[in-house]
């Protein structure tokens, strides 16, 4: 069992603080895993006794146990797997062939019948994604918003009308800013679309449609985790492509 399933199963039980103590040890593990809860819990700006609410929610005894959790997950120093091309050639594949089959009609008619379309990267290459995306569709005439900075994400929430259409763009789709504020937009049935990797998260849970593309943790042999993210590139040329194709065929009555 690693913290991230157990974050998974008890998201439902964690208040704001919770979830940004979940993104603190989710990009510090060395720390964390090596540090005090008194350490943590200056970390956090936060007393020691909410971090044991914490553990508590995700049913472990306290701070040590969640501390064993992470020493389990501590990365192995291995040497370059020999079949890591071959694997990222088939994610590449499998979210090609996704694209190319799947219905999308769901997704470009919301796009069609939208009042104003945003869009909001969860990270310096999502927000470049974003960027991408905002681009690519202006090529069919179409206009998105691109949401800078997570004050700009949190004034919009309170704004988006019941009319306009929120498209996400997270690698993991368990980022707590991002599954925050979709879960205030989806108690305010606005409307979610989410582009993220396969996988079970609360994002793909919070959204209307999710697009989902393949990639994973590349075991490389070297303490950074490596994630292949051009794909997601990939992901806004074809969904212009599906588009162009969708709008062709609404002209010509197909």
């Amino acid at each position: 069992m690693t913290l991230e399933t157990l974050i998974e199963q008890n998201y439902h039980k964690l208040s704001e603080n919770d979830l940004y103590i979940w993104d603190y040890i989710r990009t510090h593990p060395a720390q964390c895993r090596d540090g005090s809860i008194d350490e943590l819990a200056a970390a956090c700006s936060i007393s020691h006794t909410t971090i044991l609410r914490f553990a508590k929610k995700l049913g472990l005894t306290g701070f040590s146990e969640l501390k064993v959790l992470l020493k389990w997950q501590e990365p192995a120093q291995n040497r370059f797997r020999s079949d890591e091309i071959t694997r990222t050639i088939q994610d590449y594949q499998q979210t090609m062939e996704y694209l190319c089959m799947v219905d999308l009609s769901d997704l470009f008619t919301l796009i069609d019948r939208a009042d104003k379309i945003y869009i909001y990267g969860s990270g310096s290459v999502q927000q470049l994604a974003a960027q991408d995306l905002k681009q690519k569709f202006f090529h069919g005439n179409k206009l998105f918003h691109t949401v800078e900075g997570e004050e700009e994400m949190r004034k919009l929430a309170g704004r988006l009308g019941e009319n306009d259409l929120m498209i996400f763009i997270s690698l993991s789709g368990n980022n707590a800013f991002v599954n925050a504020i979709a879960e205030q937009l989806k108690q305010k049935g606005r409307t979610i679309v989410s582009i993220c990797r396969v996988q079970g998260n609360r994002l793909i849970y919070l959204s209307d449609i999710n697009i989902p593309f393949f990639t994973h943790a590349i075991d490389a042999g070297v303490p950074v985790e490596l994630w292949p993210v051009n794909l997601i590139f990939q992901v806004n040329e074809f969904l212009l492509l599906r588009y162009l194709e969708y709008v062709d065929r609404q002209r010509n009555g197909l």
